[in-house]
């Protein structure tokens, strides 16, 4: 029997010599154990670690957040088709806006797949990808210097510090200026 420390100390090694996560590593050995290899001898079997670690590594799940639609259709309706057969569409729906967070699940009523849904947005998320950057705080706050030298900011006048081209061209209502239709909201707009 093996010991937990030389099995972990192990699983390093191989993550170490296969430049591969110790998940991958661990599983890569798991597989070889299967086929009877023994992990004290894993370096005379380096090749056939080498090709699970890879076959593992193809199957290492997706993560659902850069998925595109289409996969996460397909994902969900993976979910979909094993929830209970013998639930009603909408207890299904119900199911999947818990246990998910999506919600206006639009069925195919013919096949009964699923088309298309929604999903809760996570704005701790948005803002990390788009608003967190040295770039965008520092425009927000030339913004917001803006509204503060015309003595506007924070009196809930309903206007912004409207901004064409990156400059600052006055004062503006804050529905108008924030939702202008932006090149890359234009239809025929080549960026995605």
């Amino acid at each position: 029997m093996i010991s937990f420390k030389k099995y972990t100390d192990i699983v390093g090694d191989i993550a170490n010599k296969l430049k591969v996560t110790k998940d991958i590593a661990v599983n890569a050995l798991i597989k070889a154990q299967e086929r009877g290899i023994n992990p004290l001898k894993w370096q005379k079997n380096i090749t056939l670690l080498t090709t699970f670690a890879r076959i593992v590594a193809e199957y290492d799940p997706v993560d659902e957040r850069q998925m595109s639609t289409p996969q996460k259709v397909a994902q969900m309706q993976h979910y979909w088709d094993d929830l209970s057969h013998m639930a009603t569409d909408d207890q299904k729906k119900k199911k999947m806006e818990m246990k998910f967070g999506i919600k206006n699940i639009k069925l195919d009523p013919r096949k009964g797949k699923i088309l298309s849904f929604e999903e809760d947005r996570d704005y701790k998320d948005e803002y990390n990808k788009f608003q967190s950057s040295e770039k965008m705080r520092k425009y927000r706050a030339e913004l917001n210097r803006y509204n503060r030298e015309k003595g506007t900011y924070g009196n809930r006048d309903g206007k912004d510090a409207s901004h064409k081209d990156g400059k600052i061209v006055g004062m503006e209502d804050e529905n108008i200026n924030r939702g202008r239709a932006e090149k890359s909201r234009l239809v025929g707009s080549k960026r995605k």
